[in-house]
């Protein structure tokens, strides 16, 4: 037996050891492995903007002549501030400016504008261009105009390095006016008229100085063939050693690093330890982009240190491992300029594992590029390159699929009868038509996207299965009656599918300048390095702690407090936190308070209940940040948590906030929490749609009525919220109605329910009705619904923005949201009070650290402190993780374009918060039984809720008793 497991152990090392040889044998040529081969760079419009061209007899080419704009010589509208300084015009970020301008000569020019970003949000500038009063095409409903970042010197604490600070660069830019969505590849032309013309730029989001606006055209690189001999005849051949540059930090051969976007993030990546610098646990930044660099437009500018004049081949080290079956695609600058028309589109294959991608032609020679000796500037700009006409043509099939869906639905309903016979050929006459037309372009689409990937897969598999139903669906219209609910969800997916296609994410470790055949430093680390470091990184788990944030080594320190962050489990549901996000508050604690305090802070990331189960022990900390409104009410009733209002400097610290978010921490006289995060409800509008049954978005709750016969008549739906889905609407609707939840006064408020009211009947009478006689789904997906066009309108929390955003661009533009609709009072005003959710920082009562935890409190809390960190959160996260801050200092920073904010604020203005009540879990859930059994079965909306009344009350009761409070006699 003994020899058998001698033989078994050795047989494995055989294979280990061969495993090894292999790997490296493999890894021997992989540095020059996979090429960064450049596009076809065809040039593709969409169709507004080919219909411009066309319409005005655009042949191809742009004239010669230039015509410079007089910047003092502008009109103003709607607000906008205007004021002429030394380097050119500041404008505000709201309102229009206008410029009339005399051409001399008829034909198309390009536009280039010089621009300096003034200090605002994160946001990126956003302008509105219209030639002669005209939008002439879509892609200038949205001209961007981008900000620039560069982060500071990466800092290390015990071993483990500290996300940096991101500062904006104020510089001047010039650039040509193109699509935001960078498909087309070269910038936009503009047919100007003989004689007197106007240009406006309208503000959608920050203030701009424009330095110069010019028509002019734009010279495009030359084709690396015709170019190359000359620049041979002109330049040495670089034969030196390889010049190795760091992409994440100014170490090697880099010196400065700008980008423009502030998403951009350094990565720590634990892949391959030849990932420089590298730690097997500890926390090192090594590599930058990957999934935050990703977007079209998004760029990275590298300065690197040539040491002599002459001909260099460039690689980058990186991988682009997060979509398969896509390539990601970049626009390669030198010194601000494409040097050759090859360069406008450059593909980075998927890769799982770290590469040397060399820039390189079709046939795998590199190219060879001029740079000058000394400074540098490499830029690498997202474009869509070849996938520009792909996402163009599947976006506009897909409008056309959804616009037909619609017509189908608006004759069906969302829940067609299979016996009745709906004559879809003779009501809908072009549904054959359209469905023939977009099989065959899906099949051209998928025909392109093979010979850009070289496979099918994936990518092309939720194609040909709408090409599919497409075809059958044109051969039998009357099929599409059993077909709809699949026809909605291909659509969706389809949606979705543009979504994960558009987005080109890569990450790249260094930037290699080198000698043609010079031998590049090895990309993969081989069998034997990986698995010595992958083992030291898992024996690693059991003795790094992942509760553990701060790095501080005196942790058990007297001038150490202790901070439990809440991990997820929000009962309000507004935005958890994480370990990335625990990460960055730890860096400004780091940064910011340790340093001006002298007190340290033992961060660790807690689950909700742990902190519960805590407190009851004993065992709690000195500080709770991110605690939800109801975790934070009960410790308050129960005595777990201070006081803050008798505090020193309460008052200054709170008078930024609502009264509302202040009342939602209120617990009889005292305050007990201080405010982070607040999220309410707002209704949602497909604008587009609404026009287009001629409904106005309704400000009262009669108006809504009002608008539901145009919306039946075409089979779409209004969204309500259920009561389990959303607890606080229905109390919302008993505050417009003039009502209140709770009876009493001063610390007796809460000593019964006051839902007996007639404004609270009906409030709950309106609230059930919407179901029961109007129809309304209770239970719908409504994000879905709202991007088909099904839901064009709804009431939903306004963090739902950040979720259609990201993830339904193909109806970008078309929606909007507003304040919620209301009930008229007596004084004709309109009452749309929402009840809000808080997230709060507390202090336990346990804590003998009472005076520095304040002080933390505070620091955390402040204005300053909250924007640095949702505008890191962002940063690091997308607009999909924006923050819903407490504070409306904050959220007026934040990078909300003007109409949003307005509305925003408009409806936090009227938010209510309810205060801490013993037993108030009760009426949340006698409502709720109220609701279904409305709403499920019929019963009699003033009759079912009057009759849960006592079982509110008598809880209310026993608990104000438990609590040593007064008591309805």
């Amino acid at each position: 037996m003994k020899s058998k497991k001698s033989l078994i152990v050795l047989i494995v090392a055989v294979l280990v050891v061969a495993a090894a040889v292999i790997a490296v044998i493999l890894n021997k040529d992989h540095s020059k492995g996979m090429n960064a081969v450049p596009a076809s760079n065809t040039v593709v419009y969409d169709t507004s903007y080919k219909n411009y061209l066309d319409q005005n007899g655009y042949g191809g080419t742009t004239l010669e002549a230039s015509l410079q704009i007089d910047l003092k010589d502008y009109q103003t509208t709607d607000g906008m501030t205007a004021e002429i300084q030394d380097s050119g015009l500041v404008t505000g970020d709201s309102g229009s400016i206008t410029w009339t301008f005399t051409a001399q000569e008829e034909g198309f020019y390009n536009l280039e504008i010089g621009y300096i970003p003034q200090q605002g949000t994160t946001s990126d500038i956003q302008r509105r261009l219209l030639l002669n009063g005209e939008v002439c095409y879509d892609g200038l409903e949205q001209v961007v105009f981008k900000r620039f970042w560069a982060d500071e010197a990466i800092k290390s604490k015990n071993g483990n390095e500290i996300r940096p600070n991101t500062n904006e660069v104020y510089k001047e830019s010039k650039i040509f006016v193109e699509d935001a969505k960078r498909r087309i590849g070269e910038p936009y032309v503009f047919y100007l008229k003989k004689g007197i013309n106007t240009l406006t730029l309208e503000a959608i989001k920050e203030p701009v100085e424009y330095t110069s606006i010019e028509f002019k055209k734009a010279e495009k690189a030359p084709d690396y063939a015709t170019v190359i001999d000359s620049l041979k005849n002109q330049y040495q051949v670089y034969a030196g050693e390889n010049i190795v540059g760091q992409a994440e930090r100014s170490e090697g051969g880099t010196s400065y690093i700008e980008k423009n976007s502030s998403s951009i993030n350094i990565q720590k990546n634990y892949s391959d330890p030849l990932l420089y610098p590298y730690h097997p646990y500890k926390i090192k930044y090594n590599t930058i982009g990957a999934n935050n660099w990703k977007q079209p437009g998004d760029s990275i500018s590298w300065d690197v240190v040539a040491p002599k004049e002459g001909l260099y081949e460039i690689t980058f080290k990186g991988r682009q491992s997060l979509k398969r079956g896509v390539t990601s695609v970049r626009r390669l600058y030198i010194n601000g300029t494409v040097p050759y028309a090859e360069m406008n589109a450059v593909n980075f294959d998927y890769s799982s594992d770290m590469d040397n991608y060399t820039v390189s032609q079709t046939d795998g020679t590199p190219y060879l590029f001029y740079l000058k000796e000394g400074t540098n500037t490499l830029t690498l700009e997202c474009v869509m390159g070849d996938f520009g006409s792909v996402i163009n043509d599947v976006e506009e099939s897909m409008y056309a699929l959804n616009q037909l869906y619609l017509k189908v639905t608006q004759i069906t309903g969302q829940t067609p009868d299979k016996f009745i016979d709906y004559q879809i050929a003779k009501k809908i006459p072009e549904f054959q038509e359209i469905m023939s037309t977009e099989e065959v372009r899906l099949n051209q689409i998928i025909e392109k996207l093979v010979a850009i990937t070289g496979e099918k897969g994936e990518n092309t598999s939720l194609l040909e299965k709408m090409a599919v139903e497409a075809k059958g669906l044109a051969k039998n219209p009357e099929s599409v009656i059993v077909e709809v609910a699949q026809l909605k969800e291909n659509i969706s997916a389809l949606a979705t599918w543009l979504v994960n296609i558009s987005e080109m994410p890569l990450e790249l470790d260094s930037l290699i300048l080198s000698a043609p055949e010079a031998k590049l430093p090895k990309a993969k680390s081989n069998f034997i390095e990986g698995a010595y470091y992958g083992t030291i990184r898992f024996f690693s788990t059991f003795f790094a702690k992942s509760s553990q944030i701060s790095q501080s080594e005196s942790s058990s320190d007297s001038n150490t407090i202790k901070v439990w962050m809440v991990n997820g489990g929000s009962a309000t549901n507004v935005q958890s936190i994480g370990r990335e996000q625990a990460q960055i508050i730890q860096n400004l604690i780091d940064e910011k308070f340790t340093p001006e305090t002298n007190i340290n802070i033992d961060l660790q990331l807690i689950p909700v209940d742990v902190v519960l189960r805590a407190a009851l022990a004993g065992n709690s900390p000195d500080a709770v940040i991110g605690l939800n409104q109801a975790t934070l009410q009960d410790f308050a009733m129960r005595g777990a948590v201070v006081d803050l209002s008798k505090l020193e400097g309460f008052q200054e610290a709170t008078d930024k906030y609502y009264q509302s978010e202040l009342d939602a921490a209120r617990y009889l006289d005292g305050i007990y929490g201080i405010p982070e995060q607040a999220d309410f409800m707002m209704l949602f509008t497909r604008d587009d749609i609404l026009k287009a049954v001629g409904a106005k978005v309704p400000k009262t709750w009669q108006e809504v009525k009002d608008i539901l016969p145009a919306l039946k008549k075409n089979n779409y739906e209004f969204f309500l919220p259920n009561a389990s889905g959303a607890p606080n609407f229905y109390p919302s609707l008993v505050y417009q109605f003039g009502g209140d939840l709770f009876k009493g006064t001063g610390n007796d408020y809460g000593i019964a329910s006051d839902l007996g009211t007639d404004a609270a009947m009906e409030a709950f009478k309106t609230y059930t009705d919407f179901f029961t006689n109007y129809g309304f789904n209770p239970n719908v997906d409504f994000p879905t619904r709202f991007r088909t066009g099904e839901m064009p309108i709804g009431v939903v929390k306004y963090t739902t923005y950040c979720q259609l955003e990201v993830f339904a661009p193909e109806i970008k533009g078309l929606w909007s949201f507003t304040t919620l609709p209301g009930i008229t009072d007596e004084n004709g005003q309109i009452n749309n009070s929402y009840v809000l959710e808080t997230i709060n920082s507390a202090i336990l009562n346990t804590s003998d650290r009472k005076e520095d935890t304040w002080k933390f409190i505070k620091w955390w809390t402040d204005t300053e402190t909250q924007l640095q960190y949702a505008n890191t959160v962002e940063s690091v996260m997308g607009t999909s993780a924006r923050y819903p801050a407490a504070d409306p200092e904050v959220i007026k920073r934040l990078p909300w374009s003007n109409a949003e904010l307005t509305q925003i604020l408009a409806q936090f203005e009227a938010t209510e918060g309810i205060p801490a009540v013993p037993g108030n879990y009760m009426l949340t859930r006698m409502v709720l039984y109220s609701f279904n059994n409305v709403v499920a079965e019929g019963a009699n909306p003033r009759e079912t809720l009057y009759l849960n009344l006592k079982t509110i009350d008598k809880e209310i009761t026993n608990k104000r008793r438990e609590f040593h409070l007064s008591v309805e006699e």
